[in-house]
């Protein structure tokens, strides 16, 4: 028996290693938007690790301090967040206003209620593991990831299938993203069989192992998925004729600059499109090659310098940040904030004030 642990601790450490490393690469990784993306899944990668060395500690010493059992329930709650920040951040899609705050907070919860049940009224029999009350709770966290990982399956097929129709090759990401929510969901079905010891806390670290190197493997192979604008671009249209160049930049500058399309909420690459008639494929073309980003920082930019001049226009002076925002376009604050320090380099709070010192300076000149 002694040498059967010996050789789980040390398939499952290997794994569980490989995977902290991994998560430590991916933090420093990448630039730009790339970098943030690589951020996510390393954040993604470590927790998970995490996950996986509280179950080894568990099943090796038999009897883990509680604290350990609890930490492994209240990561369970925050996977879920992690994970969809990522499918979010591969897809450029920004994150919704308080997005950590909203989603963390059950595990916030959980572990706060547990320190109290722990300490305070000295429950801990009911949280003891493969008891009724810690696998019910088990059980609730797991359905807690799952419904993020639906999520974001449903999310990022619709998101997939738009880039497809934009002429982008869509192949290697959804390979990835489909080969994680695979690995996912077979875990979470191991962790699932609480009760069946074997099956919870050998299988599953083990196979975690597997995954981990398949994982090294497929980004081996794949490197662009790391430079994401890269991963992106190999299916990326051809470029369109010369000579529909000046048209369609004229277009563009009559839509954006003489009627203000920007300022729709609800403008997308296709409706911008079939606005100025053109497709999808040559408009896309011509802003990622010609004006040098991809659409939603170019569409950000004729917003945030819209909003520039609200902000500096004493008509706007006694209307709050956020209206200005919506005005110029942008759904959240949370977005436009972003956006605007990306494009000027200071927050809007910072920009109103130093135009109304330069405003107050030139009046009394």
């Amino acid at each position: 028996m002694y040498q059967f642990d010996s050789l789980f601790a040390a398939l499952s450490g290997l794994g569980i290693a490989n995977g902290i490393l991994f998560g430590l690469y991916l933090l420093r990784k990448g630039q730009g938007e790339a970098q943030t993306t690589n951020q996510y899944l390393g954040y993604f990668m470590l927790l998970l690790s995490l996950r996986f060395a509280i179950t080894t500690v568990s099943y090796f010493y038999r009897s883990p301090e509680w604290y350990v059992v609890d930490v492994g329930l209240v990561l369970n709650l925050a996977l879920g967040p992690c994970f969809l920040a990522y499918v979010f951040s591969l897809f450029s899609a920004p994150l919704p206003a308080f997005f950590w705050g909203k989603q963390l907070s059950p595990a916030i919860g959980l572990g706060v209620l547990a320190l109290l049940a722990r300490t305070v009224l000295s429950v801990g029999a009911f949280f003891e593991p493969f008891k009724n009350g810690w696998f019910m709770v088990n059980q609730l966290t797991l359905l807690h990831w799952i419904l993020y990982l639906v999520y974001a399956y449903r999310w990022s097929k619709l998101r997939l299938v738009e880039k497809k129709a934009q002429g982008w090759s869509v192949q290697k990401i959804q390979e990835w993203l489909w080969g994680l929510l695979l690995f996912m969901s077979i875990l979470i079905l191991g962790y699932s069989f609480n009760n069946a010891r074997v099956l919870c806390v050998i299988f599953c670290p083990l196979f975690y192992t597997i995954i981990v190197y398949l994982i090294l493997a497929y980004f081996i192979k794949n490197y662009t998925l790391l430079q994401k604008t890269q991963a992106w671009e190999k299916g990326k249209p051809s470029a369109i004729k010369t000579e529909q160049i000046p048209q369609l930049k004229a277009r563009l500058q009559r839509l954006m600059g003489e009627e203000q399309g920007f300022r729709d909420p609800e403008l997308s690459l296709d409706k911008l499109a079939q606005q100025i008639g053109s497709s999808t494929h040559a408009l896309s073309h011509y802003i990622n090659t010609y004006e040098g980003c991809n659409f939603p920082d170019w569409l950000n930019r004729f917003r945030v310098e819209y909003a520039c001049q609200l902000l500096l226009d004493p008509q706007y002076a006694q209307l709050k940040i956020a209206a200005l925002a919506y005005e110029s376009g942008f759904n959240t604050l949370s977005v436009f904030n972003g956006a605007f320090k990306k494009v000027v380099g200071c927050t809007p709070s910072e920009f109103r004030r130093m135009g109304q010192i330069k405003f107050g300076q030139s009046r009394c000149t």
